[in-house]
C-alpha cells in the first residue's frame, strides 16, 4: 500500500513525536557509529534536535562528516514484530544553529526531555541541529515509503 505525500507525513510525524530516542548512526574514519539520543522533531519535519557533550565521539563524527541518520520505531508500543511495527529512518546532514535560534531550540528540547533539562543547558553541551533530506517510513517487512522533505 503506497500513502500519498499528506498521508506519509501524519504517518511520520505521527512516530517521531510519540517516540523520545532515536539510534544515530555517524561515520568515523570511513566506518559507521552509533548513538542512543533524545530527540526533538519540528512540526514541519524538516529538522530534528539533539543535544551531546562537545567531548564525545559523537561530536567529533559529526565535526568531520556532517552526514547522519536516525532510526526512530515504535517497537516498545506495538510489540515489534517483523510484520507489526513501524520504523524511520530519517537522512540529512548536520547544520549550524544560529546564536538567535539556539535558546528557543533549547527550550522546545527541555519541554519535551524535562528530566534532561540540566544536559541540555550545560555549557558543554552542544545543540546539534540535523536538516532531514528524507524519510524512509517501513510499516511492515514488505512495505517501505520515501518522503522527500522539500526545504
Amino acid at each position: 500500500m503506497t500513502l500519498n505525500r499528506n498521508a506519509l507525513h501524519t504517518a511520520i510525524a505521527g512516530l517521531l513525536n510519540e517516540q523520545r530516542l532515536a539510534i544515530l548512526a555517524t561515520v568515523a574514519q570511513q566506518s559507521p557509529y552509533c548513538n542512543l539520543v533524545a530527540f526533538t522533531p519540528s512540526d514541519d519535519l524538516q529538522t530534528i534536535i539533539f543535544t551531546t557533550p562537545r567531548s564525545t565521539s559523537k561530536y567529533a563524527n559529526i565535526l568531520s562528516n556532517p552526514n547522519v541518520c536516525l532510526l526512530v520505531d515504535d517497537r516498545v508500543r506495538s510489540g515489534f514484530g517483523f510484520t507489526s511495527g513501524k520504523v524511520v529512518t530519517a537522512v540529512g546532514a548536520v547544520a549550524p544553529v544560529g546564536p538567535q535560534k539556539e535558546d528557543e531550540l533549547k527550550g522546545r528540547h527541555a519541554a519535551r526531555h524535562a528530566e534532561l533539562n540540566d544536559f541540555i543547558y550545560s555549557p558543554d553541551c552542544a545543540l546539534v541541529q540535523v536538516r532531514v533530506a528524507r524519510y524512509i517510513l517501513v510499516s511492515s517487512l514488505h512495505e517501505a515509503s520515501v518522503f522527500e522533505v522539500a526545504l
